[in-house]
């Protein structure tokens, strides 16, 4: 049986359930780990300390194994230790309540800058959605402002959903654009005039202006948030559903080669899977869109996911189907029905953690490996079942308060609450 890989330690039987308490510092014992670099590892350890991830192996039961030295033994018997959830697209911060628009800062239709919008400079790290996200396992969400006025939407940025005011780790990771037949209508009514717009505005990206309003489609200080985006430092994610919307993106690479480009959406991809794969086109979908839910959408099948793979495109999962503000923190069931649509596990949790780390350029979050700063998650079962929660979260080495204003809620309304106090009041 392989030993833990750099420290051994010994697994008393007096070890503790999970502490309330906060820790950097502790070995998971017993446990199921998910590592996304090999094979699931059964009955396993994981030690953290000091907020890094030390060893990671076989759990020692033997009488001669080290002692512990004080770090905290979680017992994760029936437990799994996987990576952190990460959302490739979501507004988690950036809407409070939907209907309102003082707490909406997801689009700016009125405002003469597009393109260089930027999701970061809106982003509210004391937003309920992101205790509520980081309480279902989701550590980090890729986020992204809506196009109101042209088919630039802005430029997006990663985030963690520690609640941290400093919780935004890139604030210019991708740029956004509306395809189809909402980029169409955007645009001025049809997929022609969407698609010259995105071109003019790569283009202008390309040259140097003298004067802030000389661009072709664009002004400069839109031009110049493009510059990444035709450089290839940055993704440029384009929402398109549509097979012949996709075909033309793949196409975008033939006029500007170093395009990282993403497809959010991407429900008739199967159609065209050989051009995606032939132009490096990822894909983000959501396995639970199954249905034509509009013109765009007519060839949609309940396999389309895995046909994409299967024909060597890169397919991580998002959700949209029950909006990108509240509840992208339902990302694991729509992984889990994927597994229904021909994924294996291992490939559907790899698309909501390694998949997206690898699309954004993250190399250090989507496994879990020896020297690694923590980013992990502990299940009370199979992360991909409905009815599994999150136990600890750890973000960035930092074990995180699972407390929300769902759990709270919950906890004052609990009709097994004994107070005499009116539901109301009840703390």
């Amino acid at each position: 049986m392989r030993k833990l890989l750099t420290t051994a330690l010994s697994v008393s039987l007096l070890a503790i359930a999970i502490p309330a308490m906060a820790q950097d510092s502790f070995a998971i014992i017993n446990a199921k780990v998910v590592t996304n670099t090999g094979p699931t590892i059964e009955n396993a350890t994981v030690l953290v300390q000091d907020g890094k991830i030390r060893g990671i192996g076989a759990t020692d039961s033997s009488a001669a194994a080290p002692k512990p030295n004080g770090t905290s033994i979680i017992d994760g018997t029936g437990l799994w230790v996987t990576p952190g959830i990460f959302a490739p697209y979501g507004q988690v911060g950036l809407v409070e309540v939907s209907l309102e628009s003082s707490t909406r800062d997801t689009r700016a239709g009125d405002s003469i800058s597009q393109a260089s919008l930027k999701a970061a400079e809106g982003f509210n790290p004391k937003s309920s959605s992101v205790s509520a996200t980081r309480g279902e396992g989701v550590t980090h969400v890729a986020i992204g402002l809506s196009p109101r006025a042209s088919v630039f939407g802005g430029i997006g940025a990663i985030a963690t959903m520690s609640g941290d005011f400093d919780s935004v780790q890139t604030p210019e990771a991708f740029a956004y654009v509306q395809l189809g037949s909402n980029g169409a209508n955007l645009a001025g009514g049809n997929r022609s005039a969407s698609m010259a717009q995105l071109r003019q505005g790569l283009s202008d990206a390309t040259r140097r202006y003298t004067s802030p309003d000389d661009g072709d489609a664009v002004r400069r200080a839109d031009a110049l948030a493009l510059r990444p985006v035709v450089a290839g430092r940055i993704p440029l994610m384009i929402g398109a559903d549509r097979a012949s919307d996709l075909q033309a993106i793949a196409g975008l690479k033939r006029d500007f080669p170093n395009l990282r480009l993403v497809v959010l959406g991407a429900s008739e991809g199967w159609m065209v899977a050989d051009a995606l794969t032939a132009a490096n086109v990822s894909v983000l979908i959501d396995p639970q869109e199954t249905l034509p839910y509009s013109f765009d959408q007519v060839a949609t099948r309940a396999d389309n996911g895995a046909r994409l793979q299967a024909a060597g495109v890169r397919v991580a999962f998002m959700q949209r189907s029950s909006e990108f503000s509240h509840n992208v923190r339902l990302l694991p069931q729509h992984a889990g029905n994927a597994v229904a649509q021909g994924f294996t596990w291992d490939q559907a949790f790899k698309a909501i953690t390694l998949t997206p780390a690898q699309i954004f350029g993250r190399p250090d979050l989507g496994t879990l490996t020896v020297g690694q700063t923590a980013n992990l998650v502990v299940w009370d079962g199979d992360p991909l079942e409905v009815m599994t929660g999150a136990r600890r979260v750890v973000i960035d080495g930092e074990v995180q308060d699972m407390t929300s204003r769902q759990t709270e809620l919950a906890k004052r309304y609990n009709p097994n609450n004994t107070s005499d106090m009116p539901h109301g009041y009840r703390r």
